[in-house]
């Protein structure tokens, strides 16, 4: 007992010691370190630290990353404290370098004059990061509706800001023409803009890269930029926006998830010569233009067409904007909307690996899988993804067998190397793995996801692995 006692005391004796020198360690690394540690902290917690000791309260202060969020759930009182907490600590910071700024604010709802006064605090917390040289600047607000809200144009006049970030729910002032800037980066939420905001990036904004809406509340979108290398559209749900024209010498990457009530009335248009990566998510316009995207490496594209109007002609201009590309994606959807029969199909020689996400293997996906096939003699790899009912029904009789594929004379047989194949509740895809499993010579790796209800189904496919040489991998996909 004695001896435990001892080992207690000196374990007691000893954590003290270790603590400072936690600290002396801390105090020890270079100013940059111990500034970016800090970062991580929320203010209130970085307000304790600074709390500690004379040098705590000295890197508090010169700390050039600030974020003011994770404040919920405080009564009024505690509320206006705290907002008078802070602009405090802004004011003892004086003139010191704000490199990052973030405020995630929630207002309080409550008489109308402490709700603009709280706005007011917040809007001049803006004017201080301004003032300090801010290069990265993320507003999250939650405004009541009926609150009227401007964001402060000084921050368009900032000389220093590269990144900007505003979700507010707000509408957003159009800066002048005249007002230049050197933000960068933009990114725009749940916020609402006109068309002459556009104008603004498209004529002041010269050196900006990036530029991100989502869930953004606009009509028509046209951004012409020298320096823009990537841009996104991203709304879930059904917008307004009715024309989208983007064109840039740099750009190398867009992202466009746009669904629309009436596809006639709606246009979309490319420039980009050099774009790389090309994502297109929602429905099929009538008027599009993408131009010929030599450079184009990957395309995504999972669009929709009218349920009584399957647009081709549209959708074959897709296709051969994009018929340079080397990584093709498509749904199921589209793939069916770019086959008909006894069309020729588009030449994708310079494609190398092909994904397909299909929701059902029907009469209609095989075919236009097939015809998409055809015109792909280099592909290499092919990923077909399938989302599978956990009941999985007793497969019927299928007219798409090993037989049906061998006819079909596809010369990528040869090139593959690689292939994967989702499961789905039929036996489509089991025959076309086994007609790959034994024709293709060049196969290197095969990987069939199947569910667990599945497993008495992949015992042919066990059988055809005999004639062939490549690896196969039987990955049995859990429930969710």
């Amino acid at each position: 007992m004695e001896r435990k006692q001892k080992s207690l005391a000196t374990s007691s004796s000893r954590a003290p010691g270790a603590c400072a020198d936690s600290v002396f360690r801390f105090f020890s690394l270079p100013e940059e370190v111990s500034h970016h540690i800090l970062s991580f902290l929320p203010v209130k917690d970085l307000i304790r630290y600074g709390g500690l000791s004379k040098k705590c309260k000295d890197l508090q202060l010169s700390t050039p990353s600030l974020n003011f969020e994770g404040f919920l759930h405080l009564s009024n009182n505690r509320h206006f404290r705290l907002l008078s907490c802070l602009d405090r600590f802004l004011v003892l910071r004086g003139d010191n370098k704000i490199r990052r700024f973030r405020v995630d604010w929630n207002l309080a709802v409550g008489k109308t004059a402490s709700l603009y006064n709280e706005l007011y605090r917040v809007i001049t917390w803006v004017h201080v990061a301004v003032k300090c040289n801010v290069e990265e600047l993320d507003l999250k607000l939650a405004i009541p509706d009926a609150t009227m809200f401007e964001l402060p144009l000084c921050i368009f006049d900032c000389g220093s800001l590269r990144s900007l970030l505003v979700e507010c729910d707000k509408v957003l002032a159009t800066p002048s023409v005249a007002c230049s800037t050197n933000l960068q980066y933009i990114k725009l939420r749940k916020v609402k803009i006109d068309e002459g905001f556009c104008k603004w990036i498209s004529f002041s904004c010269k050196c900006i890269k990036e530029l991100h809406f989502e869930e953004v509340e606009v009509e028509n979108i046209t951004i012409e930029s020298l320096s823009l290398e990537s841009f996104s559209f991203v709304c879930p749900s059904y917008c307004d926006l009715r024309q989208l024209q983007i064109s840039g010498e740099k750009l190398e990457e867009i992202v466009i998830e746009w669904r629309c009530d009436l596809p006639s009335s709606t246009s979309f248009s490319v420039s980009a010569p050099n774009l790389t990566s090309f994502k297109w998510t929602g429905n099929l316009l009538n008027h599009q233009s993408l131009g010929n995207l030599v450079c184009l490496e990957k395309a995504e594209i999972f669009l929709s067409p009218p349920a009584d109007d399957y647009n081709f002609d549209n959708t074959f201009e897709v296709l051969h904007s994009i018929c340079k590309v080397k990584v093709l994606v498509l749904s199921e959807e589209t793939a069916k909307a770019l086959f008909r029969e006894g069309h020729i199909p588009a030449q994708f020689n310079d494609i190398s690996y092909l994904g397909m996400d299909i929701k059902s293997w029907d009469d209609d996906v095989v075919p236009a899988m097939v015809s998409l096939m055809k015109g792909m003699p280099n592909l290499n790899t092919l990923n077909l993804k399938s989302n599978h009912s956990v009941n999985i029904p007793k497969p019927e009789e299928c007219r798409f067998d090993r037989t049906y594929w061998k006819s079909q004379n596809l010369s990528l047989i040869l090139e593959l190397k690689e292939v994967i194949i989702e499961l789905s509740v039929g036996n489509i895809e089991l025959e076309l793995a086994r007609y790959i499993l034994e024709d293709a010579k060049n196969l290197q790796k095969m990987v069939i996801i199947y569910s667990p209800q599945q497993s008495n189904l992949i015992r042919g496919l066990k059988e055809s692995k005999k004639n062939s040489t490549a690896i196969i991998v039987f990955q049995e996909k859990q429930r969710k």
